[in-house]
């Protein structure tokens, strides 16, 4: 089996599966008939771009920055609360989490934020307009 197949059977198991680590990755290469060491996963991660994603239950788990489906589910569960006053917003997220979050929403308002701020726990958002502010906040609701 080539690398790009390699790669497609990674992303795949990332997709389909909830994977905390990479020996997860070894081994369900391994039961497809794939060898691979860890540290090949390991370069095959970083050339997928895929990240580690914390839950709210502590654990993590792998993921595809670009999978809009399931992050979309993994912003929902990893936004506490939220409050808006004017054209901010202040989102209260699981730490660790905010990078992830944070990504999503720059992704999905880009044209309704002027500025995205981020610690640990907590996003800043600067909507261009209160009218903006408003949006991003009934969007995040849904989610």
């Amino acid at each position: 089996m080539n690398k790009k197949e390699r790669l497609e059977k990674i992303r795949r198991f990332v997709t389909d599966y909830q994977i905390g680590t990479q020996e997860e990755i070894v081994e369900h290469l391994r039961e497809a008939g794939i060898s691979a060491t860890q540290a090949t996963v390991s370069r095959d991660i970083k050339e997928l771009g895929i990240v580690k994603i914390p839950l709210k239950d502590n654990t993590y788990v792998y993921e595809l920055p670009k999978s809009v489906v399931k992050s979309l589910q993994l912003a929902e569960n990893n936004i506490e609360s939220f409050e808006r006053m004017g054209n901010l917003i202040n989102l209260d997220v699981i730490p660790g989490n905010t990078i992830f979050v944070k990504s999503q929403l720059t992704q999905t308002f880009s044209d309704m934020i002027f500025s995205c701020l981020a610690d640990d726990n907590s996003i800043l958002i600067v909507a261009r307009t209160e009218e903006a502010a408003i949006e991003i906040v009934e969007q995040v609701k849904k989610w």
